[in-house]
């Protein structure tokens, strides 16, 4: 579904998050997945609010907010992690967050691995959204 949104700007993040609730395979796993994360994305930062695996809202933290975890890495990062086929150590989470070190998992790490697969699926649903970078 390519578009002309910038990726990673918030109407793209409405777009992602439209792609996120209607995707079926999320659907199934990600019943059970109930939590509050941030995704930083260089200098960006969205608050994912998730109930019963359908992402409830997405909007920039304030400071009353509080989140489970955060996944952070440069924007170059997301941006490859986006690619329809992205290129060696950018196509998994998991492994980025663990390898790469302009990526990290931050917070509650055991909710986030209660969810890895769940948040697996949905991150790799960046690639459904299209977009040019900045």
């Amino acid at each position: 579904m390519a578009n002309s949104l910038h990726m990673f700007s918030p109407e793209w993040m409405e777009q992602f998050r439209q792609v996120v609730n209607e995707d079926r395979e999320l659907s199934w796993i990600a019943r059970w997945m109930t939590c509050d994360f941030v995704w930083r994305i260089g200098e960006a930062v969205y608050l994912f609010h998730v109930v019963g695996g359908k992402v409830i809202s997405v909007v920039a933290p304030t400071w009353n907010d509080s989140w489970d975890f955060a996944i952070e890495g440069t924007e170059e990062a997301w941006s490859k992690f986006a690619q329809p086929l992205p290129p060696p150590m950018y196509y998994d989470l998991l492994g980025m967050v663990t390898r790469l070190p302009e990526c990290r998992l931050t917070g509650n790490r055991l909710k986030a691995m209660q969810h890895i697969r769940s948040l697996t699926r949905m991150m790799s649903l960046v690639r459904e959204v299209g977009g040019e970078t900045r």
